[in-house]
């Protein structure tokens, strides 16, 4: 069987690439590498004005479209 190409694949394909065939020891480690590349969650304080509202709805928007994309 042929290794398939990690750095191809988006973390979603990544992640069941790697629960589908848990002992593929290159597997864990490039999904480790991504997991450690991706930058980690961040937590804000919720917005306390109308304008940081709107600010909030275009970030998720773009992050929305990110993923959209990805997949």
């Amino acid at each position: 069987m042929s290794q398939p190409n990690f750095q191809e694949m988006n973390r979603k394909e990544l992640l069941s690439y790697f629960f589908e065939y848990r002992d593929d020891q290159t597997a864990f480690y490039a999904l480790m590498d991504r997991l450690k590349a991706e930058p980690a969650l961040v937590t804000m304080p919720p917005p306390t004005s109308l304008d940081e509202t709107e600010e909030l709805g275009k970030i998720l928007d773009d992050i929305r479209k990110k993923r959209q994309q990805e997949e």
